[in-house]
């Protein structure tokens, strides 16, 4: 390491922080384990040196924009002119209007990942990864975060990688080869062999699922500058997760503590940080069996120049995903095909058992119990359960009913308090001030509605909504004499 590093060592928050840092062992049963520590380096923007990445990782984007742009078709340049310009005026907009956290992400991924999004072989989305860590009593537990963008690849159903993608523009130039839909990369297949025991390879941020697999970048926004330091925590948190899912996808499936070949330890990562219109770019690989995060660019977007700079290196960084990152991980899933093919057991539920339960997955805790992750309440009841399911789902199931039990605890707690409460309710108590004390549950009150008698008896008018009527007014008595008056009679 350079002496002009600018180099720190984040220790993360569970039972691990006070260990030494270690080299990453893996071994079966394989669970998702992120890398105990990150290193963040900084030379590149605060030095102006050349990013270590250029020497160590296996891919930097060029930073040197005028180099790059001179390798470019006319065509492609004035297509740049005008996406930067695009984003120029709607920067400049958001920071006049103060526009929200969500004007500034929908800014980012029109404006910056726009072409990420319209490219089929990769995938963008705001998801959510679990990850382990230690709960207040010692035990691992299954924790969530949401970053506001992951970006991954597509994984495809039978009846894509039956029919392939269609390309119906007339004169398209551009090469679809590499980005047809590969078996490697099948829901089905992916499905399967996540579910084996023997294999456990997780391959999505929420563990089960197949939806936007092996991410190659992470994204966080924020509304302005005060969330700074909050926003760079999120990402190296997400680049320690991601990372490591990468590493685990590198490892020899016969022998997890080996990789499969020498470069197998090339994997990467990159994050992009927003704060309003000021932007930071990361690259993170594994560097001494440590997690590090360099910044290799920073800069503000109402500014033509740099915004010219974050979309070329975007570009780069959607160049490399297709062409290095897919490839990567496809030629590391044959391994993990082929041994699923050889220890898959016969009995297991199929892809498409998996699939019909994957698809009413709740979102909320209270809904975990329904989440499928292949299985459901009657097979978890089945001796041979924990037998034929990977230690990772034993693991989510388990910190589901721990959660759960949780939450039903605080609510009999809660419920106890309200019936030891005295009652509030008093003669001098308006209506207003009695409405919403000691209010019965929905269902015990609507069946006690439907139980009351009428109050309106048999020939009592009906009650009109909210309108008081008027009493009617008696005619006066006619007489002799008034009726003289009416007449004029005299």
């Amino acid at each position: 390491m350079s002496a002009s590093l600018t180099c720190s060592v984040l220790p993360n928050n569970d039972s691990t922080k006070n260990r030494m840092e270690a080299p990453r062992i893996r071994a079966m049963p394989l669970v998702p384990e992120l890398f105990q520590n990150v290193s963040v380096s900084t030379q590149a923007v605060f030095l102006k040196s050349p990013p270590m990445a250029q020497t160590w990782a296996r891919f930097c984007p060029n930073l040197d924009i005028v180099q790059y742009r001179e390798a470019l078709s006319e065509e492609k340049k004035t297509e740049l002119d005008w996406r930067a310009d695009k984003l120029v005026r709607r920067a400049c907009a958001n920071q006049l209007y103060k526009s929200s956290e969500f004007g500034w992400e929908v800014c980012s991924w029109i404006d910056i990942f726009g072409l990420i999004m319209d490219d089929r072989a990769l995938r963008m989305d705001k998801r959510p990864y679990e990850f382990v860590q230690t709960d207040d009593n010692g035990q691992a537990t299954v924790s969530r975060r949401i970053p506001d963008a992951t970006l991954g690849l597509t994984t495809f159903d039978d009846y894509f990688l039956e029919h392939c993608f269609g390309c119906s523009v007339p004169d398209c130039k551009e090469e679809h080869g590499e980005k047809q839909p590969d078996r490697r990369l099948s829901q089905d297949r992916l499905r399967d062999m996540m579910h084996n025991p023997r294999c456990g390879l997780v391959v999505d941020g929420t563990w089960g699922k197949t939806d936007l697999v092996f991410p190659y970048a992470v994204y966080e926004a924020k509304k302005r500058g005060s969330g700074y330091e909050e926003a760079k925590e999120q990402i190296y948190h997400a680049c320690r997760t991601y990372l490591a899912m990468l590493d685990d996808l590198a490892r020899d499936p016969d022998n997890v503590a080996e990789y499969q070949t020498s470069d197998s330890k090339g994997y990467q990562l990159f994050a992009f940080m927003s704060c309003g219109s000021y932007w930071e770019v990361y690259i993170a690989w594994n560097f001494l069996d440590s997690c590090l995060v360099e910044t290799i660019w920073e800069g503000d977007v109402k500014q033509f120049s740099r915004v010219y700079d974050l979309i070329c290196i975007v570009d780069q960084i959607h160049d490399y995903a297709v062409n290095n990152h897919r490839e990567f991980v496809m030629k590391h899933l044959e391994a993990r095909h082929v041994r699923h093919e050889k220890t898959r057991q016969p009995s297991r539920l199929s892809a498409q058992t998996l699939r019909a339960r994957e698809s009413t997955v709740g979102t909320s805790d209270r809904s975990e119990s329904s989440e499928s992750d292949g299985t459901d309440a009657e097979d978890r009841k089945k001796p041979h359960f924990d037998a034929r399911m990977p230690e990772w789902f034993l693991l989510k199931e388990k910190s589901k009913s721990a959660r759960q039990a949780k939450a039903e605890e605080t609510r009999n707690r809660n419920r106890r308090v309200r019936r030891s409460t005295p009652s509030l309710d008093t003669n001098d108590d308006s209506p207003e001030q009695k409405q919403g004390q000691s209010c019965p549950p929905k269902a015990e009150a609507k069946a006690t509605k439907k139980a009351a008698p009428k109050k309106r008896g048999p020939g009592r008018p009906r009650k009109t909504r909210g309108k008081v009527l008027k009493p009617a007014k008696t005619p006066p008595r006619v007489t002799r004499s008034s009726a003289r008056k009416i007449t004029g009679e005299s």
